[in-house]
């Protein structure tokens, strides 16, 4: 369950995007190639939902694979594919994997129930000029949730030196009510079991934060990496009696990983 905990706030974090801020995901081999590998692992501490003041350090995987730089797989970035490609902006489809959060994976959230897993299809648009980066992501739930979720972010990579690069923004993550009902609403029969009060969560507004990531360069193929992230959520979801009253409205995550690429 420690993983599914992981991955939950991916999307509406901070990153946790699949957890793994931009800096940690590069390859930085010279030269042309098809196909580009990325495996690795880490450590995270992070909350133990979203919205939660309780903080467990768990397992990180990392995956990045990647042909051509025209389609992608990967724990941070889903799958998906660049079918626009017009000097610096590109753009296309993505998919991404939502994981379910269990009633047992804290106190607070017992009585309210499981929340399936979700899938999120939709698009990306990212615009990229020297070392500045920026782009926006729309998807539509189903499964767990059925909501539609924007999220919008800036990153700035600075080369401290020819090993070592600094990557740092913000993000903005908005979603439409079925979403903050969904993981942050509590509705009659969950108030009975899990002594809450009611509470109606449907304002468009989930949380802003900001992202930083340093990476040192081993060798060519080996990576070590460092990252954290503070995220503050707003509007009717850091109201809801699970954040306002047992959890807390800012959250924060902190890991390291050490990852492996392979080129050719």
């Amino acid at each position: 369950m420690a993983l599914s905990r992981l991955f939950a706030g991916a999307v509406v974090s901070v990153t946790l995007l699949a957890a793994v801020p931009p800096a940690l995901a590069q390859n930085d081999g010279a030269g042309k190639s098809d196909w580009r590998l990325t495996l690795g692992a880490g450590t995270m501490m992070a909350p133990s939902y979203l919205g939660s003041d309780d903080y467990d350090v768990s397992a990180l995987p990392l995956l990045d694979l990647r042909y051509a730089d025209r389609v992608f797989l990967s724990t941070r970035d889903g799958l998906g594919a660049n079918l626009l490609r017009d000097g610096n902006l590109s753009a296309g489809p993505v998919l991404k994997y939502r994981f379910g959060r269990d009633q047992d994976d804290d106190d607070a959230l017992r009585g309210l129930g499981d929340v399936d897993p979700a899938g999120e299809a939709g698009a990306f648009v990212k615009y990229s000029v020297a070392k500045l980066s920026m782009g926006a992501e729309l998807r539509q739930g189903f499964g767990g949730h059925e909501a539609v979720i924007g999220e919008f972010w800036l990153n700035r990579r600075f080369d401290l030196t020819e090993k070592l690069d600094f990557n740092i923004g913000p993000k903005l993550t908005l979603a439409s009510g079925d979403f903050t009902e969904t993981y942050f609403g509590i509705d009659a029969s969950q108030a009975a079991r899990s002594g809450y009060r009611r509470y109606d969560a449907d304002g468009m507004f989930v949380s802003y934060g900001l992202n930083a990531a340093l990476g040192y360069k081993l060798t060519r193929q080996v990576r070590l990496g460092a990252f954290a992230g503070i995220e503050q959520i707003g509007g009717d979801a850091a109201d809801s009696p699970i954040v306002d009253q047992a959890g807390s409205a800012t959250q924060a995550r902190f890991g390291l990983t050490l990852s492996y690429s392979w080129i050719w």
